[in-house]
Parts: C-alpha cells; sequence; structure tokens
C-alpha cells in the first residue's frame, strides 16, 4: 500500500553523484530513503599531516640547535613554540575535514546530521514544508548558498564544499525530490 505523502513526493528510482574520483557529494538509496552525504575535500590524511610536522619540526629544531651551538641559544624557545603553533593549527585544520552532513530525505520527513568522526546535532525538517533555498553568489569568487528551510527553521548546508560540489549538492537535493527555490529567480542556471 503506498501512503499518501509517497505518491506526493515520489523517490527516483536511482541518482548518481560523482565527480571526477572525488566523492564529496555522495547520494545512495536506503529502501524507502536517499541519503545524501557532504564532506570537505580531504586533501591529507592524519598521518600525511603528521609526518609533514615531523619533517618541519625535524627542520627547525636542526636549524634552532645549530645556532644554539655558535651561542644564540634565544632561538630555542621560538623554534619550540613556532612548532607548537603550527602543530595547533595544522592538527584544527586536519580536524576540521571530517566534517559531513548526513541528509536523510524520507517521504515525510527530512533529517540532517552534522559532526566530525559522529552524529553531534540533528535537525528535523517536516517534508511537506520544506524546501532549499538557492543565494546565488554576490561576486564571481563567491560560492553559492545552500540553505534548508520549513518556515520556522532554516540550515545552511553543505558550507565546507567548493563552488562546484555546492552546485553537485544542489542537484543532489533536487534529484532527490526537494524543491528549490533561488534568490534571483529570473536568471537561469
Amino acid at each position: 500500500m503506498v501512503s499518501q505523502n509517497q505518491a506526493r513526493y515520489p523517490l527516483p528510482e536511482a541518482i548518481h553523484c560523482q565527480r571526477r574520483g572525488l566523492l564529496l557529494v555522495t547520494c545512495q538509496r536506503q529502501g524507502a530513503e536517499i541519503l545524501i552525504t557532504l564532506e570537505p575535500n580531504r586533501s591529507a590524511t592524519r598521518r600525511q599531516t603528521w609526518w609533514f610536522l615531523l619533517l618541519v619540526a625535524g627542520v627547525t629544531f636542526s636549524v634552532a640547535l645549530f645556532w644554539a651551538l655558535f651561542g644564540a641559544w634565544v632561538v630555542l624557545p621560538f623554534a619550540g613554540l613556532e612548532i607548537a603553533v603550527l602543530s595547533y593549527v595544522m592538527l584544527r585544520v586536519s580536524r576540521a575535514t571530517y566534517r559531513m552532513q548526513v541528509i536523510r530525505i524520507r517521504d515525510d520527513v527530512v533529517e540532517v546530521e552534522e559532526g566530525e568522526f559522529y552524529p553531534v546535532r540533528r535537525w528535523r525538517f517536516p517534508r511537506p514544508d520544506t524546501h532549499v533555498n538557492v543565494r546565488d553568489a554576490t561576486t564571481p569568487v563567491d560560492p553559492i548558498d545552500l540553505q534548508l528551510h520549513d518556515g520556522r527553521q532554516y540550515l545552511a548546508l553543505g558550507t565546507f564544499l567548493n563552488q562546484a560540489d555546492r552546485i553537485q549538492a544542489r542537484d543532489a537535493l533536487q534529484h532527490a525530490g526537494l524543491m528549490i527555490c533561488n534568490d534571483r529567480w529570473w536568471r537561469s542556471r
């Protein structure tokens, strides 16, 4: 038996969202729901980040020890401070690349989970009232903005994606059956 919402919001049979080997926006069907996953570009793994930090620390401390042997010992604390700050920033950036948004689209509800290694925040939007607001870029270098909106709450989607991936996310949400509203409706894509 087909529910009233399933007849009103039919789910597409197949959605293909791939881009030249990098899967930053993935779509898959799981039974009666569509699962869209948004991930940032992770160009360096955590292990590669650690190796880079070890290489930079080795070079920095080698130079600092060389100068310390010639009496300029004052460079040692600054070398340590430099490595500490670089390590902090690199590990924060590396952790941020594991951020993820998972969008579950069912016939009656749209759920979004967000977190870095596991879901930390969750939102629920009733499907009949939910649409995607697309705000075009104000300058040529700005990406479009995507917001999931139901009249009572809104959520920014894919803030960590680049322009091409945001367009791909918009297309995936549209293929999944969500209505797309553009702030400049008079212009074509």
